[in-house]
C-alpha cells in the first residue's frame, strides 16, 4: 500500500504533459529572414588596380635565408605597424610607415594603409602564429601575402627560387 501511495505521489510530481504544440514549435508569419551585417571576406573585396611597385616576381632562397636567420625582429625594425581592429577583433597590421633605406621592400607594390591580412594563408595575429609562418618560409616554394588596401584586396606572390641549385657552365665552355 505505501509502494502504491510512493508511486502516486511521484506521478503527481512528475512533468506535466501538454499534447498541444508549444507556441515556440511553430513559426511566426510574421519573422523575416534572418540577415547579416558581416564585413565581407577578403574573397569578396574588389581587386585594388596595381600601383607603381611589382605584385609578382621572385625571391632567392639564399636572400630570403638571410632574412630569416637575422630573426623577425630585424625584419620589423625597418616597418612600423599597428594592430587593425573591428570593434574588439582583430582584422590585421596596418602599415603605418616604411623605412626607405631598407632597400628588401624596394619596388614592392606596398603603401602606407595597407593591411596585411596572412603570410601564405594564415593568420599572423599571434607571436607563435608569426614564428610558425617565419619557420615554414624556410621551406616554402612561395611568398604569398594577402593585403586590404582601402575597400579593396591585393595579393603580393613571389616565388621562392633556389638559384644556387642551378647547374654551372662547365669549366673550358
Amino acid at each position: 500500500m505505501r509502494a502504491v501511495l510512493f508511486v502516486l505521489l511521484l506521478a503527481g510530481c512528475g512533468p506535466k504533459v501538454h499534447l498541444e504544440p508549444s507556441p515556440f514549435d511553430v513559426d511566426d508569419p510574421r519573422a523575416a529572414p534572418a540577415t547579416t551585417t558581416a564585413a565581407p571576406t577578403f574573397d569578396e573585396l574588389p581587386v585594388v588596380p596595381s600601383g607603381p611597385g611589382v605584385r609578382e616576381g621572385e625571391i632567392d632562397r639564399t636572400t630570403l635565408t638571410a632574412v630569416l636567420d637575422a630573426g623577425p625582429g630585424e625584419l620589423l625594425r625597418h616597418l612600423d605597424v599597428t594592430a587593425e581592429l573591428d570593434g574588439q577583433r582583430f582584422t590585421g597590421w596596418r602599415l603605418v610607415a616604411l623605412d626607405p633605406a631598407f632597400q628588401r621592400f624596394a619596388g614592392v607594390d606596398l603603401q602606407p594603409g595597407d593591411v596585411l591580412i596572412a603570410i601564405n594563408g594564415r593568420s599572423i595575429s599571434r607571436p607563435d602564429e608569426l614564428q610558425a609562418v617565419w619557420d615554414g618560409l624556410r621551406t616554402a616554394s612561395a611568398l604569398i601575402c594577402d593585403l586590404r588596401r582601402g575597400d579593396g584586396r591585393l595579393r603580393l606572390q613571389f616565388a621562392i627560387v633556389d638559384t644556387a641549385s642551378t647547374p654551372a657552365a662547365p669549366p673550358g665552355g
